[in-house]
């Protein structure tokens, strides 16, 4: 806009000129003035336009719970990292890098989308934990889950009814022990029935190194309760002698009908009934001297 000066000499014609080239000129038809500007007249026009380049070269801050503010020149926006959360750097040109630092530390929960995450060498793939850079992984401390089982699903470890177990889940049943087991002083057979009996195998606490030896054969196993198992076929020709057998120990309902004979006999004294022809009517055997 240049400068406009009317001196004291110049005519009313010259005024007139000068103030008409000014109004056209310099400061514009008011016609032209935009239609969003309210002010009728220069320092009001002025200080509109003011607030509109300053808000417009500002900009909105908006957090979670709505709140507004806006940044406008002069103005400074602060950005600070909360510590172990995040953190906020910036750098030349113009350049504002927010990330996360080294040690995070996150208070509430954490929900990460995808199928794979990596933390140092532990791998989550969807329900796979694994380590990529071994073949076990180590945990310092109690692990508990509501059951295991091997890859196969043939061996299982859980609960029933309040108690461990270990269980396979072969259509035999069939489970291997690839070690020696050591047992207290009971084992525990619930049987095929979960109830209220059990049978528990016991030992008396050794006082040395003691060897039961279960034979390679099909069988009952005797007890002193045993009622009836015993069989002639159980006992070797020549097992007992006479010092196994007490006086008045063997009963006569313990010796089925005819099951002593001569042959049964170490010696044997033969007395015989004749009748008058010489013949045999009756021979009685006993045991010789």
């Amino acid at each position: 806009m240049a400068v406009k000066n009317i001196a004291v000499t110049d005519t009313l014609e010259t005024f007139r000129t000068q103030f008409n080239d000014l109004a056209a000129n310099d400061f514009g038809d008011i016609a032209n003035l935009d239609a969003s500007l309210s002010s009728t007249n220069l320092v009001a026009a002025m200080n509109e336009t003011l607030n509109v380049a300053t808000n417009t070269a500002g900009f909105t801050i908006r957090d979670s719970s709505s709140t507004q503010q806006i940044i406008g020149g002069g103005d400074t926006l602060t950005v600070l990292g909360t510590s172990n959360e995040i953190e906020a750097v910036v750098s030349a040109t113009d350049t504002l890098t927010i990330g996360l630092p080294n040690d995070v530390t996150i208070t509430n929960n954490l929900t990460a989308s995808g199928s794979t995450h990596t933390l140092g060498t532990i791998e989550i793939s969807g329900n796979t934990i694994r380590s990529t850079d071994s073949t076990r992984i180590n945990i310092n401390d109690t692990f508990r889950a509501n059951s295991f089982e091997t890859t196969t699903g043939l061996l299982q470890i859980d609960e029933v009814s309040g108690y461990p177990r270990i269980r396979s889940t072969r259509t035999d049943d069939f489970l291997i022990f690839d070690a020696i087991p050591t047992f207290n002083s009971s084992i525990v057979f619930e049987g095929a029935t979960a109830d209220a009996f059990e049978t528990t195998v016991s030992v008396t606490d050794p006082t040395a190194d003691r060897t039961i030896t279960i034979p390679n054969e099909t069988g009952t196993i005797v007890t002193t309760g045993s009622s009836s198992v015993v069989t002639s076929a159980m006992i070797v020709n020549g097992t007992i002698s006479t010092d196994d057998i007490a006086d008045d120990q063997i009963s006569e309902a313990k010796i089925a009908d005819d099951a002593v004979g001569q042959d049964q006999l170490k010696s044997v004294v033969n007395l015989q009934i004749l009748n008058s022809s010489g013949g045999v009517l009756k021979s009685l055997y006993g045991a010789g001297a």
